[in-house]
């Protein structure tokens, strides 16, 4: 409120002040930050230029708010990880994502080199079209409709009526039969986990015994599962001893079967559950 004299002052009489009202314009309302404070203060905005450092001044309160805030949301994060791990959470969460991404890697190279030995792989079969698709534009390969030249037919035919060795030659060779696989669980009744007979060939059933290691095919460092062979010849069945360690990784184990003095003559793959 301001006060103005209204009439000259009297002997012995008090000035009656002019009430007036208050000031209610645009800088009355919003001050810059002048005080030491963090509280409201200071001069009227009155200009631009006040408005803009009022405004500047906001600006870093407000970042600074935020910065003190994520600051203690990571350190509430990393003791909770600590209380959790224990101390160095924080590496040990990167080593685990590390080994995370490292099996994802794996199990997805298994699964392309599976797809493409087994020829049901389609990036496999698009590539060979287009081979064939850019040979037969280019010349390089043989044509589908090409024509037989004249006189080959019976120079075949004449080939084949001289040579009737290499025709029985070209016959494809019949594998020699495998003999059934029988697995022989020598673990505890409590611990005897699954397994499959995935593949196995063998040159020659002949009877012997012997003691086959297997190895897991995604993690090869890991520790191998020693099992043991009874080959009992071509027209028999033959058994595989094999303890499956309750720690072993599931999944596709190989090894390589050998004879006494180390020729390999053939391999098992066992998928355990």
């Amino acid at each position: 409120m301001s006060t103005k004299p209204t009439k000259a002052p009297k002997l012995w009489s008090r000035e009656t002040p002019e009430r007036t009202g208050p000031i209610r314009h645009t800088g009355g309302f919003y001050r810059t930050a002048e005080g030491k404070d963090r509280a409201t203060g200071g001069v009227p905005l009155h200009n631009v230029n006040d408005a803009v450092v009022a405004a500047v001044r906001l600006a870093y309160k407000v970042a600074e708010n935020q910065i003190d805030r994520s600051t203690r949301l990571a350190r509430r994060l990393r003791d909770a990880g600590d209380r959790a791990v224990g101390p160095g959470s924080d590496r040990k969460a990167v080593d685990a994502t590390e080994r995370l991404v490292m099996k994802t890697l794996m199990s997805g190279l298994e699964w392309w080199e599976g797809s493409v030995a087994e020829g049901r792989c389609p990036v496999k079969r698009l590539a060979a079209a287009e081979y064939q698709m850019l040979g037969a534009v280019l010349g390089l390969g043989p044509t589908p409709h090409a024509k037989p030249a004249q006189g080959g037919a019976r120079e075949r035919n004449s080939a084949a009526e001289d040579s009737p060795r290499k025709e029985v030659a070209a016959v494809p060779r019949q594998p020699a039969a495998v003999p059934k696989l029988l697995i022989v669980h020598a673990s505890p009744e409590n611990s005897r986990r699954p397994v499959e007979i995935e593949r196995w060939e063998i040159a020659r059933p002949d009877a012997f015994q012997t003691t086959v290691f297997f190895f897991s095919v995604a993690a090869p460092a890991s520790p191998p599962i020693q099992a043991d062979l009874v080959l009992n010849g071509a027209n028999a069945d033959a058994h595989l001893t094999i303890a499956t360690p309750p720690a072993a990784m599931g999944g596709r184990w190989k090894c390589a079967i050998c004879d006494p003095n180390g020729v390999q003559l053939g391999f098992i793959e066992i998928a355990l559950t």
